[in-house]
């Protein structure tokens, strides 16, 4: 809550910093009862439907891009909304938006519980997967590339941001063939 005041780059680093804080302290031996420390999480039940489990790649891809569509509908429904005009304002000049009346510190909270919401159910996908996660699962380094694909696609463009993984995540798996000239093509 304190970091909500925070504008612009100063909360993007502070939301790193803590990003990186918790993963320190789950490799501690602090939280070890809880979260098993170092060694993780594992045995990680798959998700069911109606008692059917999804156990091939086929029905996990067809699951995650149900996962997906929904999460783009209610994107779009949100930045259509009186509460998407507030984020816009904020985002574009939060001094002004403040005179206009909006209460961005409100508004600022429900953009971090929407997208913890969201990247819990990312997590609980990539977990159910690989059926285990661990502190190495959630490096400083998967932090920059999500921020990398929000820059590269357009920060509140939703097609933008699909592109930007498309574009960031699937090149490198597309060039895998050309293995010494990939990074370089990359």
């Amino acid at each position: 809550l304190p970091i909500l005041r925070l504008r612009g780059d100063y909360l993007a680093i502070v939301t790193l910093g803590f990003g990186e804080i918790i993963r320190i302290m789950l490799r501690s031996d602090l939280l070890t009862p809880l979260t098993a420390g170092p060694r993780g999480v594992r045995d990680i039940g798959g998700p069911t439907l109606f008692g059917q489990p999804f156990e091939s790649d086929v029905h996990f891809m067809y699951l995650i891009v149900i996962a997906m569509l929904i999460i783009m509908f209610i994107t779009h429904r949100l930045q259509n909304s009186r509460t998407g005009r507030a984020w816009v304002s904020i985002r574009e000049d939060e001094v002004a938006a403040k005179a206009t009346g909006v209460n961005t510190f409100q508004s600022k909270l429900l953009a971090l519980a929407i997208g913890a919401a969201f990247a819990g159910l990312g997590g609980a996908l990539f977990a159910s997967r690989n059926q285990f996660t661990g502190p190495e699962d959630h490096v400083l380094m998967v932090s920059i590339n999500v921020l990398c694909i929000v820059i590269v696609g357009g920060m509140g463009s939703i097609p933008g941001v699909i592109l930007g993984s498309i574009v960031l995540k699937g090149l490198p798996e597309m060039l895998r063939e050309l293995d010494i000239y990939r990074l370089m093509v990359f």
